[in-house]
């Protein structure tokens, strides 16, 4: 849902407030100034504003005076609009039970949606969007365009090229950036790597690596450390432009249906916003599994309070496309690969997102496993 489909939503709600007077607004936060700007609240009869909080109380709030809900004469109010997302029950049995309110009470969310409509998806504005919530991964795919297009590959091709000339400093999905940004999470990882090792060398996988961003994006940061192998495993007309054009002694590819897991050993497994966009995800960490890292990474992983099936709209100004996308839940993550690797961090992912559905939130993350002997 966008943002313009709840605000008319909302609207439809406040209609039954036409020719009552004396209405009351329970909440004085950014919900009802956001309820201000974005709907028709204002052309209602609105008297008071009430707010629990007594930091509140007494203040200015765009023209009113919040009020203490057990100061106001409740008998002579005629309805009450609820502007705090998720608490409408527990606002209704206080004003029933305790307050004595026995008129209209407006609330502006159904049972299931817990997110203020102000964090939807404005139409309006271009952005990377997470829809649905999908029966199975079928139907996701099936309304979507994917990685695999060749105008994403020709886009990402031409972007690389202007971070191997210089003329950018790294790429992103094929999105241009000029001023330096290493990932300093993930470099900090490969130079413990590389200090425990003593600087032997670090061999790294990268698992959905496209072709190359992040190695590209980091490789002055890492250029002391010795004997570094930086291995993409990608789809097929990635993996074969990337070893015909950018192998460079250190970079190289494979592709993503080779049995790398039977190789040489990997230090590190990086998976940086790739895990979530394969279909079949229980074979690559049963593979992960299989090849015994040291370190597995996860990197701009999208985590929820449940598992969703999403598709991922990406704006014409990156490269128009979509994607099926799995949300994994935090108990997901953390129980991936216990049975032989202990999480020894977690934080916020190096490109931090806040997908907003209209029953839940979720954020991408950044993890990082230690095999345990």
């Amino acid at each position: 849902m966008f943002l313009q489909e709840k605000v008319c939503d909302i609207n439809r709600r406040l209609k039954t407030l036409n020719a009552i007077s004396n209405i009351v607004i329970w909440g004085a936060g950014q919900h009802t100034g956001k309820l201000f700007e974005y709907t028709e609240i204002l052309s209602y009869d609105v008297k008071h504003i009430v707010d629990m909080d007594e930091r509140k109380q007494g203040n200015s709030y765009f023209g009113f005076t919040i009020q203490k809900p057990e100061k106001l004469s409740w008998e002579y109010a005629g309805a009450v609009v609820i502007s705090v997302c998720g608490k409408e029950a527990q606002i209704t049995d206080l004003l029933r039970n305790h307050l004595g309110f026995s008129g209209q009470i407006v609330t502006l969310y159904q049972d299931n949606e817990c997110t203020p409509f102000y964090l939807l998806y404005d139409r309006n504005i271009p952005a990377v969007r997470y829809f649905g919530d999908y029966n199975n991964w079928s139907d996701a795919y099936n309304e979507c365009r994917g990685y695999e297009d060749e105008v994403i590959l020709n886009t990402v091709i031409a972007a690389v090229d202007k971070v191997i000339k210089g003329e950018a400093a790294w790429e992103r999905d094929g999105y241009l950036f000029y001023e330096q940004k290493y990932v300093y999470c993930i470099c900090a990882a490969i130079l413990k790597c590389a200090v425990q090792n003593n600087n032997r060398g670090v061999r790294i996988l990268d698992i959905g690596g496209a072709l190359g961003s992040t190695y590209l994006q980091n490789r002055r940061y890492l250029s002391d450390v010795r004997n570094l192998e930086y291995i993409v495993a990608e789809q097929e007309h990635f993996a074969d432009y990337g070893h015909q054009n950018l192998e460079d002694g250190i970079l190289s590819f494979i592709r993503s249906t080779d049995h790398w897991e039977e190789q040489e050993k990997f230090d590190i497994i990086l998976l940086s916003a790739s895990l979530q966009y394969i279909s079949q995800y229980e074979e690559i960490i049963s593979k992960i599994i299989t090849a015994q890292p040291h370190y597995i990474i996860l990197d701009r992983i999208i985590v929820g309070d449940r598992m969703r099936i999403c598709r991922e709209d990406v704006p014409e100004c990156i490269y128009e496309s979509s994607y099926p996308i799995w949300i994994f839940s935090e108990e997901q993550i953390e129980n991936f690969f216990k049975s032989h690797y202990k999480m020894i961090e977690k934080d916020i992912s190096s490109v931090p997102e806040t997908p907003c559905f209209i029953d839940g939130r979720a954020y991408s993350r950044y993890y990082v496993f230690e095999f345990q002997k």
